[in-house]
């Protein structure tokens, strides 16, 4: 019988085509879920979760799928390809879940793409804020806030934006934050 097709190895391939078919589905859901499962408490007003995570987290699948591809092959070249593939996954898993922002009544907190820490910053600590309104290309409007370190984050006014907007004009009000409406450039 031929060493390659024994149930042992076989596992290696199912393993593989599972976690493709997951990446798959889960790159276009699984930094949003995971951070409404970490994050979603209290005066939450908003999670927002860049969509360069949502194509980080599909890579860390396809790079995990080729682990399990890898260790199906024989030979030291083929693990040593696998092996490099799981350390990039999970880099990539680190980063994808580590990139978000969110409003809460009490404070902002900000984690940016490639950033160890996150940055937390109080309401009173918006400078200015701004709302570029939509046009022909862009359908959404967003709101750019300039913090007092110079960071400018920018949340975009589309979904649970809409519901969240009476809450964050409300914030800005209380803290003396009055936004402009400009159009994109």
């Amino acid at each position: 019988m031929n060493r390659e097709f024994h149930e042992g190895n076989m596992m290696w391939i199912v393993l593989s085509v599972i976690t493709l078919i997951s990446a798959i589905i889960f790159g276009f859901i699984g930094p949003n879920l995971l951070h409404y499962l970490f994050f979603s408490y209290g005066d939450i007003i908003l999670i927002q979760t860049p969509i360069i995570s949502n194509v980080l987290f599909g890579l860390f699948g396809v790079l995990l799928s080729l682990f399990f591809f890898m260790m199906y092959k024989e030979g030291k070249a083929y693990k040593a390809t696998g092996f490099t593939a799981l350390i990039l996954s999970g880099l990539l898993l680190v980063v994808s879940v580590t990139n978000y922002s969110i409003l809460r009544e009490e404070k902002i907190i900000h984690n940016g793409l490639l950033s160890i820490t996150s940055t937390e910053y109080e309401w009173s600590d918006i400078e200015s804020a701004v709302m570029l309104r939509a046009n022909d290309d862009v359908e959404h409007e967003t709101f750019i806030f300039n913090m007092s370190d110079g960071e400018d984050l920018s949340f975009v006014r589309n979904g649970h934006m809409i519901s969240a907007f009476p809450k964050i004009d409300g914030m800005l009000q209380v803290n003396g934050v009055r936004y402009t409406s400009e159009e994109r450039e």
